[in-house]
């Protein structure tokens, strides 16, 4: 019997990197029997997640024709689907849009980073097209913390796919094989990535620019003329300084975790009884971290919007 392999993030652990190796080492996979299963020239299945988020039957009966397809093409024993937007979704739509006659041995994988980690690595996203504006009270005010359930996820996804085996790994590099997500993934399945010296790249996969620069796509947000999200996939951020600092003091990353203190106990029961915690939080008891701040003065914005906007006016007559 095939394995089935459906990684569903969660997001910020590290999906992209792991898409991304799929993608430029696919030649090595197959041969061993691996195939993360492509979606046209990605190894990713975001629009499948945007599908089940949407609870869009038709564009995910769509897309899993493909994958069906895909996997009834393929002669690997074991199979991926991988797409870190697929944790926010319905999985019994995708159950239904991927049903085959073939019988699989279905194990379901998520990385869980620690709740508040989480929050940080969402809330950084969610800046890099002014989704949300600097200062981390503003994410949980419009995003709340209903995501850092991992339980309920866990229990949606396995009421879709109830024979289905749930692989909780705990995104923690200090856990991982030279604290490589990419090899402890591949590692589950079976392969040696450096006895096979097939090693990843050492680029940063989707890192996040300095505050200030994430501050700016406020303005571009509020110009109709720019689509954000295009404005920020053109520019070289692996060039530009990257984002230092955190989100939130030691004390409210702690009151954030109080919240998920039983349903994470009930998480450690069950897949780690032999460890103490979940996670580890002795780092909330050391020194206070710098808080990253925007340096702009409201002035300073000002002067840049309006600059940016002349830009796009003389560049739209210049086209003209």
């Amino acid at each position: 019997m095939r394995q089935l392999w459906i990684h569903i993030g969660t997001p910020k652990t590290g999906s992209t990197a792991l898409q991304r190796y799929s993608w430029q080492r696919n030649k090595y996979l197959n041969s061993k029997g691996v195939s993360f299963l492509v979606r046209r020239t990605r190894a990713s299945y975001n629009d499948m997640g945007i599908a089940l988020r949407g609870h869009n039957v038709e564009d995910a009966a769509k897309i899993g024709e493909e994958i069906k397809a895909r996997i009834a093409g393929s002669d690997a024993d074991k199979l991926v689907i991988s797409s870190e937007m697929l944790t926010g979704g319905d999985p019994g739509i995708l159950r239904d849009a991927i049903a085959m006659e073939e019988t699989f041995d279905t194990k379901i994988i998520a990385y869980f980073r620690r709740q508040d980690r989480y929050f940080e690595g969402n809330y950084k996203q969610k800046m890099k097209t002014g989704k949300v504006a600097p200062g981390f009270d503003n994410y949980l005010a419009k995003f709340g913390t209903n995501a850092g359930q991992y339980g309920r996820i866990i229990k949606i996804w396995e009421n879709a796919f109830p024979e289905a085996e749930f692989v909780f790994r705990r995104f923690e590099p200090a856990r991982f094989p030279k604290g490589d997500v990419i090899r402890d993934f591949l590692g589950l399945l079976g392969l040696d990535i450096d006895a096979d010296d097939k090693l990843p790249s050492e680029e940063t996969a989707n890192p996040t620019p300095d505050i200030d620069m994430l501050d700016l796509m406020q303005i571009v947000v509020r110009m109709p003329e720019l689509d954000a999200r295009r404005v920020f996939r053109t520019m070289p951020v692996a060039d530009l300084p990257r984002f230092k600092g955190r989100a939130m003091s030691n004390a409210q990353a702690r009151n954030l975790l109080s919240q998920f203190e039983a349903e994470n106990e009930a998480l450690r029961q069950r897949f780690f009884p032999h460890d103490d915690v979940l996670f580890d939080s002795s780092d909330l008891h050391g020194p206070e971290p710098a808080i990253a701040t925007p340096s702009f003065t409201d002035d300073q914005r000002l002067m840049i919007e309006e600059l940016l906007k002349s830009i796009v006016v003389n560049v739209g007559k210049k086209a003209r």
